[in-house]
């Protein structure tokens, strides 16, 4: 049975690697972040603008405390080496704005801010990884991505990938995770229509007990377990009420508008630091670099050969010649 493993500074590299070996037998990679909670909230009846300028300034303002990846296959079964807890550095909770009924709720589930603050991972080291990994070399993998309640989730996933605020407007948000996440899923969007499921109001503990989803050995509030646990109610959700992936992907919960929607506006996408050179213990070295502006019907600046170019966004392709 798999567990998540635990990584922190001294284990990383050597999780890298394993990381790069189990994404090849997998078709899904589930994905919860854990935060400091909400500097600013909006009110029940807040339109999804209002709701994005809210989680703009919280993501922009705030600091992620861990990111927990569960790999799987399409039948829902996870490897021995397929989840992860990624302890991040950089929140400091004696001096870094934070939610305190958010943090005593993380300190209650488990976590350690000190420990994570001197033995956690540098937050520009997971970025390298987790660009090169995932996002660049994942996506000639076709992975799809699945979350639960996912704004939060991506939007400080996509912080750490372009390392920049948020991008203006909802529309420029959607497009940025449709451009570093192609296929994308939110399990609560999925249960709305689901018999039993009230809905999807419920969170994501509770909707595994009702599914009979054993969670005796899950840490709630801990983004490894709950990325485990969102890989497996995604999976049962599919097999028991036998839905159709078609149907549901790109719909994020709480918000209308559909991802694979969005490329069909314009939208300039910040640059990513550039150049970045992976100094990096994977093989091979891997530099960032400009890519030309080409046009063509489709907009998949990432995919395998990079020949179907919108134009209008100036992207980035690695070059593995280690120059």
């Amino acid at each position: 049975m798999a567990a998540v493993e635990e990584v922190w500074k001294k284990n990383f590299h050597q999780t890298c690697n394993l990381t790069e070996i189990s994404r090849e037998k997998c078709s899904y990679i589930s994905l919860d972040m854990e935060f400091p909670g909400f500097l600013r909230t909006a009110h029940r009846d807040a339109s999804e603008y209002e709701l994005y300028d809210k989680l703009k300034y919280n993501v922009d303002n705030l600091k992620p405390i861990q990111v927990g990846l569960t790999l799987s296959d399409v039948s829902g079964h996870i490897p021995y080496h397929g989840a992860w807890q990624f302890n991040l550095s950089g929140f400091n909770v004696h001096k870094d704005p934070s939610s305190a009924e958010l943090v005593e709720l993380l300190r209650r589930s488990g976590i350690d801010f000190d420990k994570n603050l001197r033995e956690g991972v540098m937050l520009d080291d997971f970025a390298r990884f987790f660009r090169r990994t995932f996002v660049f070399g994942g996506r000639k993998m076709n992975h799809s991505w699945v979350t639960f309640h996912g704004m939060y989730d991506l939007a400080y996933m996509v912080k750490i990938i372009t390392a920049s605020p948020l991008p203006d407007t909802l529309f420029g948000f959607l497009s940025l995770i449709e451009l570093f996440f192609g296929r994308v899923f939110d399990v609560k969007a999925m249960a709305k229509k689901c018999t039993g499921l009230m809905g999807g109001e419920i969170g994501l503990v509770r909707m595994s007990r009702i599914l009979k989803i054993d969670t005796f050995c899950t840490k709630a509030h801990q983004a490894g377990h709950d990325s485990m646990l969102t890989s497996k109610v995604f999976s049962v959700i599919k097999r028991e009420y036998k839905l159709n992936e078609g149907d549901y992907q790109g719909k994020l919960y709480g918000i209308s508008s559909v991802l694979n929607a969005s490329s069909q506006h314009n939208f300039i996408a910040p640059p990513l630091p550039n150049p970045i050179f992976m100094n990096f213990p994977l093989s091979p070295p891997l530099i960032w670099m400009p890519m030309p502006r080409m046009m063509g019907p489709e907009f998949h600046p990432l995919a395998s050969g990079f020949d179907t170019y919108d134009g209008r966004f100036m992207g980035y392709y690695p070059c593995y010649c280690g120059c």
